[in-house]
């Protein structure tokens, strides 16, 4: 079993986490992280770099980091589903480590997410900078 198949286990977990950082149920997204971290363990660096990359977007959305909250209110679905590909790519370059393979495989199930999410609910990001420019004028 390839490295990819062994993650791809965990693209409904991590899809589900999106789900949670997309609509911004922070609350739900930290009682999914540690159960994940323990699961993914066993794979040693590559689970390393999986988990850190689920909780670096996570931690992006949650303090507002620059590509992750450009991605997720700017960037159209074609887009977001141009960058999982190139995500995707980048892990299967002969240079990288298991840590970074891990990371890269889990931006791409991110993105991959995050593309489904910008079809279904392309607006959403932006309905919440409404909500605060308008208690800004008001």
């Amino acid at each position: 079993m390839t490295t990819y198949d062994q993650l791809k286990k965990f693209f409904p977990i991590i899809s589900q986490v999106v789900r949670y950082i997309y609509f911004k149920n922070f609350a739900r997204v930290e009682q999914e992280l540690p159960p994940l971290k323990d699961k993914l363990l066993e794979f040693g660096d590559l689970g390393k770099g999986f988990f850190d990359a689920i909780k670096g977007a996570y931690l992006a959305m949650k303090e507002k980091d620059a590509f992750f909250t450009k991605v997720y209110k700017y960037e159209d679905f074609k887009k977001i589903e141009e960058l999982s590909e190139n995500f995707k790519n980048e892990a299967f370059r002969p240079t990288v480590d298991d840590y970074e393979k891990g990371f890269l495989l889990c931006w791409e199930m991110i993105l991959k997410t995050l593309s489904m999410l910008k079809k279904e609910y392309p607006d959403y990001p932006l309905k919440e900078d409404a909500k605060i420019n308008h208690k800004e004028e008001i």
